[in-house]
């Protein structure tokens, strides 16, 4: 992976045939989850699945009523099926449109794969579809976004698509362009215009674009688009599959790209060669990541306790406490794979400490997705008696959940520490044995969703 700024490709374009796009929301305010891009009714960019509006607040109504009471109301939570209009479980049954005690919830009662889900759509705001998790309440015409694999999906007629961005530090991007992988760039501090596709016959074109560097490294923020002869559309669907990553440097792909010699890691994280990526790519699926590298449950790597995991899980950009991300997006499947920084640089069983704080984890994670199907990990940095020590603290937690009806949760102990010929920047998986991963849970996941 290239480290060097793209300073150098500056976009230079005619001017008669540029269209910059000022970033403000699409549709109905382009909160609500399944906005719909040009018509801006909730529920028609896929297909009539219904509205999402703001954090699960209410999903009912057929394509094009913005989430028909989508804010409120008796239809809350209606449109909780996959064809748009059923009422599965929705509003009622669990009470005032959906919400959970916390405004987490959207309508979820019961297992499935993909029905039902508000999950597909993501966020659309500012002319596109966003991955993971996004700002669009401080700015809304200006999103900001920082975890690994955060980023956008945007459509447009033309032939080149440049995005001005304002990033607090120098990061690494990756685009796909009409499903290419493109080699990642990085972006330099402050603010700049960067070419994400050019040269392009005319015609209708998708780029996304995916944030490499992980998110305590600072925030991103897109301030407008540049479409070259043409115009945005509609940004796509997404797909009706979501899953959620909760992790450390592992999750990250911190320094996965690079050598056991490398000095610094963050040169050569990719997120795009991560098992959360290459795992949801193999289902099918979109991933949204919250991770940080030397992060755990109680303690970091480093043996202190400021901004564990759990600390970092509310907020939508991970440097910030506030504002705190709303979930308004449903994931059908949690990853977690925390533990290893607890217990690992000689620091010793974490504990029934780490226990008390994973079950709570859980608990506000099945608050937030009360139909989820959750799967602890942990892996492949560990050797063999830590990775048997940290299993055993997950086997209590799952046991404890399951006693108390909580089904859809389960240890998935089959990721081995990994072999020598698998060591990348300080000793992490490289992109084999992330992609050994990716494999391995993606079986998992089909095997117990049914996908």
């Amino acid at each position: 992976m290239s480290s060097k700024p793209w300073m150098r490709l500056a976009l230079i374009l005619a001017p008669a045939l540029l269209g910059t796009v000022p970033l403000g929301c699409a549709g109905d305010g382009g909160l609500a989850v399944d906005d719909g891009g040009g018509s801006g009714g909730a529920g028609v960019a896929s297909g009539g699945r219904g509205g999402s509006a703001l954090g699960g607040r209410g999903a009912g109504g057929g394509p094009g009523t913005a989430g028909a009471s989508g804010l409120g109301g008796t239809n809350g939570g209606n449109d909780a099926s996959a064809d748009g209009g059923g009422d599965l479980r929705g509003g009622d049954a669990r009470g005032n449109d959906a919400r959970t005690a916390d405004g987490g919830g959207a309508g979820m009662d019961g297992g499935g794969s993909d029905a039902a889900d508000p999950a597909a759509a993501g966020v659309v705001a500012a002319g596109v579809r966003w991955f993971g998790r996004v700002d669009v309440v401080t700015d809304p015409a200006r999103p900001r976004f920082s975890w690994s694999g955060s980023g956008f999906v945007a459509r447009f007629s033309g032939t080149g698509l440049g995005a001005s961005l304002n990033n607090e530090a120098a990061y690494i991007f990756k685009t796909v362009v009409d499903g290419q992988p493109q080699p990642a760039f990085t972006t330099a501090a402050g603010t700049a215009s960067y070419p994400l596709a050019s040269g392009l016959a005319a015609g209708t074109h998708t780029v996304e674009l995916y944030r490499q560097t992980e998110g305590p490294l600072g925030a991103s923020q897109l301030l407008s688009l540049t479409i070259t002869g043409g115009a945005l559309v509609a940004p796509p669907a997404g797909p009706a599959r979501l899953i959620e990553v909760i992790g450390d440097s592992i999750s990250c792909g911190y320094g996965n790209l690079g050598t056991l010699a490398d000095a610094d890691c963050y040169l050569s994280e990719s997120h795009w060669d991560a098992y959360p990526s290459v795992m949801a790519r193999a289902l099918g699926a979109e991933v949204s990541t919250v991770a940080a590298s030397g992060r755990g449950v109680v303690r970091n790597y480093g043996g202190d306790t400021t901004d564990t995991v759990p600390m970092l899980y509310g907020r939508i950009i991970a440097n910030r406490a506030a504002p705190a991300w709303d979930f308004r997006v449903q994931p059908q499947a949690v990853v977690i794979n925390l533990g290893t920084n607890d217990i690992s640089n000689n620091k010793g069983d974490p504990g029934g400490a780490f226990e008390d704080t994973y079950r709570t984890l859980v608990e506000t994670i099945r608050a937030r997705y009360p139909r989820a199907y959750i799967v602890c990990i942990i892996g492949p940095l560990t050797s063999t008696a830590e990775t048997a020590t940290i299993v055993g603290h997950l086997r209590n937690v799952v046991a404890a959940r399951n006693a108390a009806g909580d089904t859809q949760i389960a240890v998935f102990d089959q990721i081995l520490p990994q072999t020598t010929d698998k060591f990348a920047c300080q000793y992490h998986p490289n992109v084999a044995e992330n992609a050994l991963m990716a494999g391995q849970l993606a079986d998992h996941l089909r095997a117990r969703l049914g996908w």
